[in-house]
C-alpha cells in the first residue's frame, strides 16, 4: 500500500512540475527570502522589485513591463520613478548598433546631457548601459539605459527620475532588478 502512495505522490509532483513550468505566473509574488521584494514572471523574463513598486499595464510595440514607484512624489502627473522594460527582435543587427541608435535618440531630449557609460553583465550577457540628464517643462529628468542581447532580442531596461527624485536615490531598487534579471 505505502508503494502505491509513493507512486501517486510522485505522479502528482511531476504533473504540478509539468504544470507550472509550462504556465508561468503573470502575476507577481513575494519571494520568500525578503517580505520587501516581489518577482515577476511574465512575457518571457523574470526580475525582483521592490515591493512598494506596482506593475502598471502600458501597452506599446514593444513595452513587456513598466514600473512605477507611486511613494515618490508626481510631477505634472508624471511617475517620480518609473522602470519600463522591452524587448525588440534583433533581426541579426549587432547590439552596438541598436546602442547607438538609442543614445542618438535620447540625445534629442531637451537639455540632454550624458553623466556616463559602461558595460556590465545582465542574466550572464554583456550590457551596454549609459546614463543622462534632460529637461521636460522645466522638470529635471534622469535616466538610467541598460540594453543587451539575448535569444535573438534586444531587451532594454529602462529606468527613469523626475525631480526632486534623483536616479542616486533609487540606485538600490533599480539594481535589484538588474542583479536579478533573466530572460526565461
Amino acid at each position: 500500500m505505502k508503494k502505491y502512495i509513493y507512486i501517486i505522490a510522485i505522479i502528482i509532483a511531476v504533473i504540478l512540475a509539468v504544470y507550472f513550468l509550462n504556465n508561468p505566473s503573470t502575476v507577481t509574488t513575494p519571494i520568500s527570502k525578503d517580505e520587501n521584494v516581489n518577482t515577476y514572471n511574465a512575457n518571457g523574463v523574470s526580475f525582483n522589485y521592490t515591493k512598494n513598486w506596482e506593475p502598471i499595464n502600458k501597452t506599446g510595440k514593444y513595452v513587456i513591463a513598466y514600473f512605477k514607484d507611486p511613494t515618490v512624489n508626481e510631477t505634472d502627473g508624471k511617475p517620480g520613478a518609473v522602470v519600463e522594460i522591452s524587448k525588440k527582435a534583433s533581426g541579426g543587427v549587432p547590439l552596438e548598433r541598436f546602442y547607438d541608435e538609442v543614445k542618438l535618440g535620447a540625445s534629442g531630449v531637451p537639455g540632454y546631457q550624458q553623466v556616463s557609460e559602461s558595460k556590465l553583465e545582465v542574466d550572464n550577457r554583456t550590457a551596454y548601459e549609459f546614463v543622462a540628464n534632460g529637461m521636460d517643462n522645466g522638470v529635471e529628468e534622469q535616466f538610467r539605459i541598460i540594453l543587451f542581447e539575448k535569444g535573438g532580442h534586444i531587451y532594454m531596461i529602462a529606468f527613469g527620475t523626475r525631480a526632486p527624485t534623483k536616479l542616486t536615490d533609487k540606485n538600490d531598487e533599480f539594481n535589484i532588478i538588474i542583479n536579478s534579471f533573466k530572460v526565461l
